[in-house]
């Protein structure tokens, strides 16, 4: 079993631990907050291992003076997003593939999206920011058909791929639903997304793809990611 199977973080997220407690304790930005929410309610094990960090981090706090978050601070994250269609109450406690916050931020399910197709197999949803944009974290779905093979790129700062549907391998690391694969500045690759059902992520970047190559280059030029 892999290590992303067995903790529901994927192995690259090298700083997940720090992101946890950073999200316990409300310091993470509006982006990765939002992705580490949706993370949560998709896996019981990201989920309980916040509860651990905000009970420490609590206790941690007793004796500091500071202002905790309030009960509606997810309220106010989703005002803060691009508007949408409202979403009836009853309907977020539906089961369904997207996140309950994501649906919220959607207004519908992963099964009624509209996604702008980018090349043959490869399609996106913007959610959070534009992706064309390169100085502020964006929030984007992208999904890819089984059986494809990702360019080679890099990245301009972080990026966060919260897996919702299907799988894709990098190296010898599958990432499958629930896990969240991050990458940095550092590191170059190209996912293979697994035969099977289409992969859908919920991804966060802090700038464009690098693209590694010329005809990729142009590609990205074209379609703006």
């Amino acid at each position: 079993m892999s290590t992303s199977q067995q903790t529901g973080i994927a192995l690259k997220a090298i700083t997940s631990d720090d992101n946890l407690f950073a999200y316990a304790t409300g310091s993470l930005s509006l982006a990765k907050h939002v992705m580490i929410t949706c993370q949560a309610e998709i896996s019981d094990k990201v989920s309980q291992k916040i509860g651990l960090f905000e009970t420490i981090a609590a206790s941690a706090l007793e004796d500091v003076e500071t202002v905790s978050l309030s009960d509606n601070f997810m309220d106010n994250v989703l005002k803060a997003l691009p508007a949408r269609h409202a979403v009836e109450q009853d309907n977020l406690k539906t089961t369904g593939l997207a996140p309950r916050t994501l649906r919220n931020i959607l207004g519908h399910g992963l099964k009624d999206m509209k996604w702008k197709s980018l090349v043959p197999g490869v399609a996106v949803h913007d959610v959070l920011g534009n992706r064309r944009y390169e100085e502020s974290d964006r929030i984007y779905l992208l999904k890819a058909k089984g059986g494809m093979q990702m360019p080679l790129h890099g990245h301009k700062g972080e990026e966060w791929s919260l897996v919702l549907t299907g799988s894709y391998t990098v190296g010898d690391q599958t990432y499958e639903r629930g896990d969240l694969h991050i990458e940095d500045e550092s590191e170059i690759h190209a996912p293979h997304i697994n035969e099977g059902e289409d992969c859908i992520c919920l991804i966060m970047t802090e700038g464009p793809l690098v693209m590694q190559g010329f005809l990729p280059k142009v590609v990205q030029k074209v379609v703006g990611i």
